[in-house]
């Protein structure tokens, strides 16, 4: 949560996400209810002992996962932290059984595609999503496994 509140909502991959929308996705609630979904994995990266990023993926079907995000703090951007949780995220969904890889981001977030296009994904299409009440234009990109 603290990449999150570091990067804030004004970062790309916020859309939607004010403050109130914040305080709900840090609630113990929430988390919970995340940590207990069996359709979702998340993944840690941690250095000296302090979470510094994570990574989540949710079962689509017996296929398919979706990325549902990667979120690094900003100043380890660029270092390999996100990298390093992707593979970790591809080497589960692939031992699992998994063949491919969905991403969705916003069309405009041009840092992001370029980053899911260096880890091998292709853009798909584009589509329009409800995110707390705002509609937001995205890309699908995808990449098979392993």
């Amino acid at each position: 949560m603290e990449a999150w509140r570091e990067a804030g909502p004004g970062a790309s991959g916020f859309t939607g996400a004010t403050d109130d929308v914040m305080r709900e996705l840090a609630s113990e609630r929430l988390l919970r209810a995340k940590l207990t979904d069996p359709a979702l994995r998340i993944f840690i990266a941690e250095e000296a002992g302090r979470t510094v990023g994570f990574a989540s993926m949710k079962k689509v079907d017996s296929a398919v996962m979706e990325l549902s995000g990667i979120v690094v703090l900003q100043s380890l951007v660029g270092r390999g932290v996100g990298t390093e949780l992707f593979r970790m995220a591809r080497e589960f969904a692939a031992a699992d059984g998994y063949r491919k890889v969905t991403v969705k981001t916003e069309v405009f977030n041009g840092k992001a595609i370029a980053f899911y296009k260096r880890l091998g994904f292709v853009e798909t299409t584009e589509i329009e999503e409800d995110v707390e009440g705002t509609k937001v234009r995205l890309v699908v990109l995808e990449r098979s496994l392993p």
